[in-house]
């Protein structure tokens, strides 16, 4: 008898217990987000291919492609926390050829919440843009060379300008790792480099069959931070956002940038890369999608 009692009072306590666990899962399932891509010219979508653009530098100029990494996505809440997305290495290939990497939607589940605000680095920091992480186009044809550093380009934005002398001329608007060089000391202080077919996917770049020793490198990528957002995930839920590049900003505050002045490729030049990232801070909006 007193056996046949305490078997159905532990059932009851494992069902209670298993009750409350079940509970708990799904109160932590939450919801996801997912990020839609848009690149704009003068507040509208670019008609690539078209020279028909104006920066701030006077350059007329058209866009043929824009393909970048966003990584480190991260959502934030009011007192401290944050949740950071971690999948595909956290890092999201982005390219206007490519219809589906348009759309940002992580695998993970968001724990339910009121969020305060989302964040992420453009290009890929020190720590991930290793070479050999990417090892299948397109995104492995996104490799930085490594006498440059090694790693990923953080962006490469192609198009075409018209020159001093009225020609048009290809620019490589390319950001990635920078390079601090060592005088030439008269010894050693060259290295010899591949054929320029090795880099046929980055149009009118031309290594160098000679360069002095690199002395250091500068990590060019940066943050992104939108503080006001104010959203919820709930349970089955899905927030959707549109996530916007103003691609004149790249050539606008506070540098005005000047293809006549730079030149038609940037991969070695910092000073240049260094003004695009600095105007790349007002480069991008992010809206709630209803």
């Amino acid at each position: 008898m007193i056996i046949r009692h305490i078997l159905p009072a532990a059932v009851l306590i494992l069902l209670i217990m298993g009750g409350c666990k079940n509970q708990g899962d799904h109160s932590s399932n939450g919801g996801h987000i997912v990020m839609q891509l848009k690149h704009t010219i003068d507040n509208q979508d670019i008609d690539f291919d078209e020279l028909i653009y104006t920066n701030q530098a006077g350059n007329q100029y058209m866009v043929t492609e824009i393909q970048w990494f966003l990584s480190d996505l991260t959502l934030h809440r009011s007192k401290g926390e944050s949740i950071k997305i971690t999948g595909n290495s956290g890092c999201f290939y982005v390219d206007t050829d490519l219809q589906g990497s348009l759309i940002i939607a992580p695998a993970e589940i968001i724990p339910a919440g009121t969020y305060t605000g989302i964040s992420f680095t453009f290009g890929i920091n020190e720590q991930k843009n290793i070479s050999g992480l990417f090892v299948n186009p397109p995104e492995s044809f996104m490799f930085w060379p490594e006498y440059l550093g090694g790693g990923y380009h953080y962006m490469k934005l192609n198009g075409k300008w018209i020159n001093p002398e009225g020609q048009t001329e290809p620019f490589n608007f390319h950001l990635g790792i920078g390079q601090e060089y060592a005088e030439d000391t008269g010894k050693a202080a060259v290295q010899q480099f591949g054929e320029s077919r090795q880099y046929d996917h980055c149009e009118g770049y031309q290594p160098p069959q000679k360069l002095n020793t690199v002395a250091g490198f500068i990590q060019n990528y940066f943050s992104v931070e939108f503080n006001d957002l104010n959203f919820t995930i709930t349970d089955g839920s899905t927030q959707s956002f549109e996530l916007e590049m103003k691609v004149d900003n790249w050539f606008k505050s506070p540098h005005v940038y000047d293809h006549n002045q730079w030149g038609g490729s940037i991969m070695q030049q910092q000073e240049a890369m260094q003004q695009g990232c600095e105007n790349g801070r007002n480069v991008f909006v992010i809206r709630p999608l209803q």
